[in-house]
């Protein structure tokens, strides 16, 4: 059997796929890259996670065409935040200061991705 026979390149090329070789870059002005810099540290990721994030969900956003409206996406962090404060409290659980501030932390991160997934659901059902 040849080391280097057609069913190996071809799996060789599909593994090289999956690499992320390619780079895409911008040029940032000083205040820009004080502002990039800020909202990377604040998300504790590096540029890069962050700069890829930002570029995966720009894309995925334009497949699917749907783009929330920000009052869909406000009224989605109101409603995950009843959701998580009250079923707690229903069952007679203590609300800690520190884990009210998860819950507000963790809407914040997710209120943008859930209202997305709503409207996606919601166009699927139509």
């Amino acid at each position: 059997m040849a080391l280097l026979d057609e069913k190996n390149l071809a799996a060789e090329a599909a593994k090289r796929a999956r690499f992320r070789v390619h780079h895409v870059g911008t040029k940032l002005n000083e205040a820009e890259l004080h502002e990039l810099e800020g909202l990377a540290a604040k998300r504790n990721e590096t540029q890069a996670e962050l700069i890829r994030g930002l570029i995966l969900r720009e894309i995925e956003q334009d497949k699917t065409g749907l783009r929330p409206s920000a009052e869909m996406v406000e009224i989605t962090a109101c409603r995950l935040l009843l959701v998580n404060l009250l079923g707690p409290l229903a069952k007679g659980e203590a609300m800690t200061q520190e884990g009210f501030d998860g819950i507000v932390d963790e809407v914040k991160k997710q209120k943008a991705r859930v209202a997305r997934d709503r409207l996606k659901d919601h166009e699927a059902r139509r």
